[in-house]
């Protein structure tokens, strides 16, 4: 199932809606869960659970009540409960793509959980229509991403760009929308760097968060450069901003056209991939 574009703006929308949730029902996680089981986004818990494998049970378990709905002549069944000795879930319904997953504990009412998750659902819903009617033709297939936990939100795409060789780098131009054809790079990577790798401090400086959501785009063959310290004006892209932080860009080559899921947050465990750990890093 394809899966709209969702960019900072909707990453904040929906992280506020679901913190809302968990201040009004006091319930310990609260997760976003594609259909197919991949992680959108979650809040709390993190040291708790595993929440991409609570996202795939989750999904499977909802996926399977629903058939069973089908087999009872049932549209289908909104809501999913169960009860613990210490906790509890609850999953509903969000939209075609999504569910939301809560995890409280089982002294609390389900009754006023469902209640408030109920309001939410329409909250994170509505942002996920204004994300499809905002890009009509830009969606994903989550199963294609490169990425070991999609949680998520995504960052704003960048024009994909042709290298016009082997050790070039794309155009260090603003992201923005994809167009049809690519570009090509306005000068070669090695010449616009050589400046910025001219002198370094002995310690390394923090990583900048540039974007709390992955760059997702279709990348040609060619060489590039990931920017880990967060300063380029260029994301994902390197562009020589890193000067004097003692961080280096990631050099990675793409031999086939593929989809890339950039790192946006470039605390990843795996660069220049994203890997989730955007959804831990504090607001």
């Amino acid at each position: 199932m394809d899966f709209p574009q969702l960019i900072e703006d909707d990453f904040q929308r929906i992280d506020a809606a679901l913190k809302e949730l968990m201040a009004k029902t006091e319930a310990n996680h609260v997760l976003l869960v594609e259909k197919a089981g991949h992680l959108i986004q979650q809040c709390g818990g993190q040291d708790q659970y595993p929440p991409d494998v609570l996202a795939t049970l989750a999904s499977n378990s909802f996926n399977a009540v629903q058939f069973m709905a089908g087999l009872l002549n049932e549209d289908k069944f909104p809501g999913m409960y169960q009860q613990g000795e210490r906790f509890s879930t609850l999953m509903l319904n969000v939209d075609e793509h999504c569910i939301l997953m809560v995890i409280f504990g089982a002294h609390l009412s389900v009754g006023a959980v469902r209640f408030y998750a109920s309001k939410t659902t329409k909250v994170l819903a509505d942002q996920i229509a204004i994300a499809e009617k905002r890009g009509t033709n830009i969606c994903f297939d989550l199963t294609d991403l490169n990425v070991t936990d999609v949680q998520g939100l995504f960052g704003r795409k960048p024009q994909p760009v042709e290298p016009t060789s082997e050790a070039s780098a794309p155009s260090f131009e603003p992201p923005v929308v994809p167009t049809p054809t690519p570009e090509p790079p306005a000068v070669p990577v090695m010449e616009a760097l050589e400046p910025a790798l001219a002198s370094e401090p002995a310690e390394p400086a923090a990583p900048v968060v540039a974007s709390r959501g992955p760059y997702v785009d279709q990348m040609m063959p060619g060489v590039y450069y990931w920017c880990s310290c967060g300063r380029s004006q260029s994301q994902p892209y390197c562009d020589g901003s890193h000067q004097g932080t003692g961080l280096a860009p990631k050099t990675f080559e793409i031999f086939n056209p593929r989809r890339v899921t950039w790192c946006g947050c470039k605390h990843t465990k795996n660069p220049p991939f994203c890997d989730g750990t955007h959804s831990t890093l504090d607001s």
